[in-house]
């Protein structure tokens, strides 16, 4: 009589949920939800982004965080800046899309951080506006990141 062995099939497959069981679990804790920060964050971005719509790209390095100075040099910051605004062409109207608030993000010094989400309109046309914002020793909320992307139809 034949002996028949049980695949490792089921316990792979025991592993893969698991695995994805705790991705999930990984993933729902870095998306948290905390609308007292993320509203102190979103109001936090509007003097930085008068900053940027008056081209004060200098200034805008200047007043961001600590992390996002030690990144980027002001020389590069500049060009990036120009990169990002200078195709939009004039600015006309800005509104708050999304916030999303995370604490201890993977690739960034611990802290708390909201991720600021503008539809922008522009005369090259509309325009996501993405700041991520920095929770503060002082409680206020400092500029980390920028980046602008155009709608997709």
């Amino acid at each position: 009589m034949e002996t028949v062995r049980p695949t490792a099939r089921p316990r792979r497959c025991i592993v893969r949920h698991a695995a994805a069981a705790a991705l999930l679990f990984v993933l729902s804790a870095c998306g948290q939800s905390n609308p007292a920060a993320e509203e102190a964050a979103a109001n936090a971005t509007g003097p930085w982004l008068a900053l940027m719509d008056a081209g004060e790209y200098a200034q805008c390095w200047e007043v961001a965080a600590a992390h996002f100075r030690e990144q980027e040099s002001l020389a590069d910051w500049q060009a990036k800046a120009h990169g990002y605004r200078d195709p939009l062409g004039a600015f006309q109207s800005r509104t708050l899309s999304t916030t999303r608030y995370f604490v201890d993000p993977w690739g960034a010094p611990p802290g708390e951080y909201v991720v600021v989400v503008h539809d922008s309109r522009w005369d090259a046309g509309a325009i996501f506006e993405t700041v991520n914002m920095q929770k503060q020793g002082d409680g206020g909320w400092l500029v980390v990141g920028y980046n602008v992307q155009q709608h997709t139809p």
